[in-house]
C-alpha cells in the first residue's frame, strides 16, 4: 500500500548500491520540500508511517531508506536537483545523518529537524549497545524484549495489554544490516562537523528516552548555532506514543521557523 495517493517509489542507483526512497510527489502549502530519513532499524511504515502522509498534506515528501550521507544527498540532487533548497528531517541514526548532509551542504538545507539525536556516542549508549549485540547473537527473544523496555517510555509500555505486548515484541525482529547500523552507532563522533550547519535547526528531545537520553540533544544545542530545543513526553520510539504531537512540532515550526530565536528552550505545549 502507497503511503498517500500519489506515492512513487523510486530507486537510486549510488556507488553500486540501490537506494530506496518514497516521494509524495503533490506539492503543498510550504515551499520546499522536506526530506525524511529514519533511525537503525527502521522501514517507512514503522518509523515515519504517520508522520509521511501528515505531512504530505502540507509539502511533497521524500524519504529515504539508507542512511549514509552520500545516498540521502545523491537522492535528493536525483530527485530535486542539484541546487534545489528543502528541509530536512533526521530521527536517531537519520538524525546523526541529516546533521551532516546540512553541514555539507550548507544554505541548500533551509530548516532542519534533529528528532533524539546525538553528535558523539558516550559510555552510557556504549553499554546498552554491547548488550544488544550480545543479546542478538544469542537469544532473539531476549533481544526483542530488551529493544521494547529500551524503546518505549513507562507510561507506554504499561499501557499494553498481554496480546498487545506479544505483538509488539513479535514485530521487533534484528537482521545483519540492523547489526551493522549498531556498530555504527557505537563509533558516532560527529560534533566537530555539526558545528558546521548553518540551517535553522529544531532540536526535538524525547523526555523519556533511554536509548538516545535527552542530555544529547542539549549537547546538540549548544553545538549547532542556530538551534532551539523542545520535548516531546515520549520514549526514544515517538513513532508509537506521540506521532501526531510530533506532526504538529514540526509542521508548525516549517511555518514559522523564526517564531523562537536560537538558544530557545521552548516549552512542550508551545513548540
Amino acid at each position: 500500500m502507497p503511503l498517500t495517493a500519489s506515492t512513487v517509489t523510486r530507486t537510486v542507483s549510488v556507488d553500486g548500491a540501490s537506494v530506496t526512497c518514497h516521494d509524495s510527489v503533490t506539492p503543498g502549502e510550504l515551499d520546499r520540500p522536506l526530506v525524511l530519513v529514519h533511525g537503525t532499524g527502521g522501514t517507512t511504515a514503522s518509523h515515519f508511517g504517520h508522520l509521511f502522509p501528515m505531512m504530505a498534506t502540507r509539502t511533497r515528501v521524500i524519504l529515504t531508506v539508507d542512511l549514509l550521507v552520500g545516498q540521502v544527498r545523491a537522492v535528493v540532487d536525483e530527485l530535486l536537483g542539484p541546487d534545489a533548497a528543502f528541509d530536512l528531517l533526521g530521527y536517531s541514526l537519520g538524525a546523526v545523518v541529516a546533521g551532516q548532509l546540512a553541514a555539507d551542504l550548507g544554505r541548500r538545507v533551509e530548516n532542519l529537524v534533529l528528532v533524539a539525536g546525538w553528535a558523539t556516542t558516550d559510555v552510557h549508549q556504549r553499554l546498552r549497545n554491547e548488550v544488544w549485540r550480545h543479546l542478538y547473537a544469542t537469544s532473539p527473544d531476549a533481544l526483542a524484549r530488551y529493544t521494547a523496555f529500551c524503546g518505549l517510555s513507562p507510561l507506554a509500555l504499561r499501557s499494553l495489554t498481554p496480546a498487545m505486548l506479544d505483538g509488539a515484541l513479535a514485530s521487533l525482529t534484528a537482521d545483519e544490516f540492523t547489526a551493522r547500523q549498531m556498530d555504527l552507532n557505537a563509533r558516532v563522533d560527529v560534533a566537530d562537523r555539526l558545528s558546521a550547519v548553518t540551517a535553522r535547526t529544531l532540536i526535538v528531545s524525547c523526555a523519556e528516552d533511554i536509548m538516545v537520553p535527552p542530555h544529547h540533544q542539549y549537547e546538540l544545542l549548544g553545538i549547532i548555532d542556530d538551534a532551539r530545543l523542545t520535548t516531546m513526553t515520549s520514549g526514544h520510539a515517538f513513532f508509537l506514543e506521540r506521532p501526531a504531537e510530533l506532526m504538529q512540532i514540526v509542521d508548525l515550526y516549517l511555518r514559522e521557523p523564526d517564531r523562537h530565536p536560537a538558544g530557545a528552550i521552548i516549552p512542550e505545549t508551545h513548540a
